[in-house]
C-alpha cells in the first residue's frame, strides 16, 4: 500500500512540474495592434517594443515563460530592438519571439515607398544627363517625402577595409537595386600606371591616390560629375578588391585619379588589374540601377516593367541586439531591408536563431560576440578598440589581437535559418577562450548561406568562425565571389557542409580559408562536399596559409574544387586522410615558403613569435593539448612537416602535388584511378560509395563516407 501511495505521490507530482512546465504567457503583436491592447489574440498590441516591455513586466509577475507571437505582416524599426538584461528583459524567464502558425511576419529596416511618390522626372536639366533610350522610363522619388532623411554615404570598401553600414539601397519587387555602374558587367583593364598612389603596405601613410590610363574607350567623356564618381576593381592582387572616390578625370589624355590610395598601390599585368565605374547617373540603363543626388535628396531609378513594390532602406543599426540573457528563441521571422546587421548577440547563453531568413540586409544576419571601431584613414588598427553591436575593423584586429575575448557567450545557435542577397558576408559566430581553450560551444546547423557579398567582394566569408571549439554543420554555402568559410582560433569542427560555386572571381583564395597563426590548431574538418569552386582564376577548396598548423581534414569528396583541393602554405601537422579527391587538378600544394618570401614572419620577435607568446604557448593549455607546439622555434620551422596524405582515393586528378613533391608525403596507400571507382551515379554527382567499390580493396581500411547525410535540408 505504501508503495502504492509513494507511486500516486511520484506521478501526480510528475503531473503537476510537466503542467507547470507547459505554461506559458502569450503575448500577440500585430501591424493592426492598438496601443492599449493587452496583448490578448484578439487584442494585440502594436509594436514589438510594447511587446517585450508587457512581456517583462508579466514573466517576472508569474515567474513562467513567455512566447511573444506576431501576426502576418510588416514590422518596421526605426531603431534596435534591444533583449538585453538591466534594461527591457530582467524577468529571467525562457523568452521566445516567433511567428504565428505559418504566418509571414517581416522584421524591417527601412520605408516601403507609396506608389503616388514614384514620379516622372521634373528637372529638365537633369532628366537630359540620362541615356535617351531609357530617359522617359526614369523615375525619380523625393527622399524627404517618403520619410528618409538620412540618405547615407558611399565609403571605401574592400581588403583591409572595415565593415561598416551600407549607403542607402533600393530593392524592386525584393531584388536588390545597383548603384549605376559601368558597364553592366565585368571591368576596364588599367593600361597604365602613372602613379600607384601611396601605398600603406609598405609604410607608406602619405594618403596620396594614384593615377592610371585607360584605352579604346570614350564612355567616361558622357560623365558630367566624374568628381562624384567612385571606382571598384582588384587594383593589384586579385583577393584585394577595393573601392575609392574619384579626384578627376581626364578625357583627353585618358587618365584616371583616385581621391584615395589603394592600400597596396595600382599596378598592370594581371588579367585582374582592372576598374569599373559607379554612382554615375548617365550610366542608368537596366531596371533596378539607381542614383541618389545628395544635394536634392532625390532619387532616380529605372523601375522593372512591373514594379509592385519599392522598399528602401534606412536603419543602420543592428536589427535586434541581444545582450547579457539567456534563453531566448528569435524563430521564423524574415529580417529584411536594412543597411546594417540583422541580430547582434553578446555575453548569452542558450540563445537560438531558429527557422529565420535574411535578405536585402547591408552587412551580415547574425553576429556574435564584440566588434571593434571602425578604422577610419587617419586611425590604424593599432589604436581601435573593441566596441558593441558593430564589426569594424575586426578583420584586421583579430590578426594583430589574437586573443581578443569577443565575449560571445557559450552555448548559442543559429539553426535551420537562410541568409541571401547580403551585402558583405551571413554568418560570423564566436565564443570561447583563446587563453584558456575553454570551448564557446556555439554553433550554426543547417542553415544556407548564398548570394552574399553584393556590396564587398572580398574579406567577407559566408561563414566566419572565431573563438575556441565552436562548430558549423549541414551548412550550404554558394554562389558568391571569394570565401565560403574562414576560421581563428583553435578547435573548431566543420563537418557535413557543402560549399559550392565559391571564389567565382576572386584570385589566389579558398572556399574555406584559415592561416598565419600556427598557435591556431585543432581544426577538424570533415565529411564535407566541396564541388565547383572558383572561377577563372587560381582557388583552393581548403586553403592552409602562411605557416597554418594543426587541421586534420577527414572523410570529404573534393570535386572540381579550385585549382589546388588542400593547399599547405609552408605549414605542418595538416592531415588529410580517407577524403575522395575527383577531376581536380591538383589534389595538394606544398611549399616552403616560411624559409623564403614570408620568412620575416619568423625572425626575433616577429609575427609568430608574438603570436605563441600570446598563449604562453610552451605552457598549459597549448604544450599539453598540442604537444609539438612547445618546441616550434627548435624544429626547423622554416620547412613544413608533417602533412600526411594517407588512405585517400584519387579519380580521374590532374596532378597529385603542386610544388615540391618530397615536401609532401603521400603514402602507398592513397588510390588513384581514372575510372569510376564505384560511385552509386558518377553522372549525378552521387558520389556515395557502393557495397562492390574497388576502393574497399584497394585501400584496407578505407570508412564509408556519410555522403547522403552532407548538406542543407530546407525544413
Amino acid at each position: 500500500m505504501r508503495k502504492t501511495l509513494t507511486g500516486l505521490l511520484l506521478l501526480n507530482m510528475a503531473i503537476t512540474i510537466s503542467g507547470f512546465a507547459q505554461q506559458q504567457i502569450e503575448i500577440y503583436v500585430s501591424p493592426n495592434g492598438k496601443p492599449n491592447a493587452r496583448g490578448k489574440i484578439k487584442s494585440p498590441v502594436a509594436t514589438l517594443e510594447k511587446a517585450i516591455a508587457l512581456a517583462d513586466k508579466q514573466s517576472k509577475k508569474k515567474k513562467i515563460p513567455v512566447a511573444i507571437i506576431l501576426r502576418a505582416g510588416v514590422y518596421p524599426l526605426s531603431s534596435t530592438l534591444e533583449i538585453v538584461k538591466g534594461k527591457t528583459w530582467n524577468s529571467g524567464m525562457p523568452l521566445t519571439i516567433k511567428s504565428y502558425d505559418n504566418e509571414k511576419a517581416i522584421v524591417h529596416g527601412g520605408r516601403v515607398v507609396p506608389m503616388n511618390l514614384i514620379n516622372p522626372i521634373s528637372d529638365e536639366g537633369f532628366l537630359n544627363r540620362f541615356l535617351p533610350e531609357v530617359k522617359d522610363k526614369i523615375r525619380q522619388v523625393s527622399l524627404t517625402a517618403a520619410g528618409i532623411h538620412n540618405i547615407g554615404k558611399l565609403r571605401m570598401i574592400g581588403f583591409t577595409r572595415g565593415y561598416a553600414p551600407a549607403p542607402l539601397e533600393i530593392f524592386a519587387n525584393d531584388q536588390p537595386g545597383t548603384i549605376a555602374r559601368w558597364p553592366n558587367k565585368g571591368s576596364i583593364p588599367i593600361h597604365t600606371v602613372l602613379d600607384t598612389g601611396s601605398i600603406s603596405r609598405w609604410g607608406d601613410s602619405t594618403n596620396r591616390g594614384g593615377v592610371f590610363t585607360y584605352k579604346d574607350i570614350n564612355r567616361p567623356s558622357k560623365w558630367k560629375q566624374p568628381d562624384q564618381a567612385w571606382i571598384s576593381g582588384f587594383f593589384r592582387w586579385g583577393y584585394a578588391e577595393d573601392a575609392l572616390p574619384l579626384k578627376s578625370i581626364d578625357t583627353v589624355n585618358k587618365t584616371i585619379s583616385s581621391l584615395k590610395p589603394h592600400p597596396y598601390g595600382f599596378a598592370t599585368g594581371k588579367p585582374w588589374r582592372s576598374w569599373y565605374a559607379y554612382n554615375l547617373p548617365e550610366e542608368i540603363d537596366l531596371p533596378g540601377e539607381y542614383y541618389v543626388d545628395a544635394a536634392t535628396k532625390t532619387l532616380y531609378f529605372l523601375p522593372p516593367a512591373n514594379l509592385e513594390k519599392l522598399e528602401i532602406s534606412e536603419l543602420e543599426t543592428p536589427m535586434f541586439a541581444i545582450e547579457d540573457v539567456q534563453n531566448v528563441n528569435i524563430k521564423n521571422l524574415s529580417f529584411t531591408c536594412s543597411r546594417g546587421i540583422g541580430i547582434t548577440m553578446e555575453r548569452t547563453e542558450n540563445v537560438v536563431i531558429d527557422g529565420c531568413k535574411f535578405t536585402n540586409l547591408g552587412l551580415v544576419a547574425v553576429f556574435m560576440g564584440k566588434g571593434v571601431e571602425l578604422e577610419s584613414d587617419s586611425l590604424s588598427v593599432y589604436a581601435v578598440k573593441p566596441a558593441s553591436r558593430q564589426i569594424g575593423s575586426l578583420f584586421q584586429y583579430v590578426y594583430e589581437n589574437t586573443v581578443f575575448n569577443r565575449e560571445a557567450g557559450k552555448n548559442n545557435g543559429i539553426i535551420n535559418s537562410e541568409a541571401y542577397n547580403m551585402g558583405s558576408g551571413c554568418f560570423l559566430i564566436s565564443g570561447g577562450d583563446r587563453l584558456t581553450l575553454e570551448p564557446g560551444n556555439n554553433y550554426i546547423k543547417n542553415c544556407s548561406a548564398h548570394d552574399y557579398n553584393r556590396l564587398e567582394r572580398t574579406y567577407r566569408p559566408g561563414i566566419w568562425v572565431t573563438g575556441v571549439g565552436n562548430s558549423v554543420s549541414n551548412c550550404e554555402i554558394y554562389n558568391a565571389p571569394s570565401f565560403g568559410l574562414t576560421l581563428h582560433g583553435n578547435n573548431h569542427l566543420v563537418e557535413y557542409n557543402n560549399l559550392h560555386h565559391i571564389v567565382m572571381d576572386s584570385d589566389d583564395m579558398g572556399a574555406l580559408y584559415y592561416g598565419r597563426n600556427p598557435s591556431e590548431r585543432g581544426h577538424i574538418v570533415r565529411y564535407n562536399y566541396f564541388h565547383h569552386i572558383g572561377g577563372v582564376h587560381k582557388t583552393m577548396a581548403v586553403y592552409h596559409d602562411d605557416g597554418a598548423c594543426g587541421m586534420e581534414v577527414y572523410g570529404n569528396v573534393f570535386y572540381k574544387a579550385g585549382t589546388v583541393a588542400g593547399f599547405i602554405g609552408g605549414g605542418r601537422d595538416n592531415s588529410y586522410h580517407n577524403n575522395i579527391f575527383i577531376e581536380t587538378p591538383y589534389v595538394a600544394h606544398i611549399d616552403d615558403r616560411l624559409k623564403h618570401w614570408a620568412k620575416a614572419m619568423l625572425i626575433k620577435d616577429g609575427t609568430f613569435q608574438k603570436r605563441l607568446e600570446a598563449v604562453n604557448y610552451k605552457k598549459p593549455p597549448y604544450a599539453i593539448q598540442y604537444p609539438q607546439l612547445p618546441n616550434y622555434f627548435e624544429d626547423d620551422p622554416e620547412l613544413p612537416k608533417r602533412n600526411p596524405f594517407s588512405k585517400n582515393l584519387f579519380v580521374k586528378i590532374g596532378k597529385r602535388v603542386e610544388g615540391k613533391a618530397s615536401f609532401l608525403p603521400f603514402m602507398d596507400n592513397n588510390y588513384e584511378t581514372t575510372e569510376d571507382p564505384g560511385f552509386e551515379d558518377y553522372t549525378k554527382e552521387n558520389f556515395k560509395l557502393r557495397k562492390d567499390a574497388a576502393v574497399w580493396q584497394k585501400i584496407p581500411g578505407f570508412i564509408d563516407i556519410p555522403f547522403e547525410k552532407i548538406g542543407y535540408k530546407n525544413l
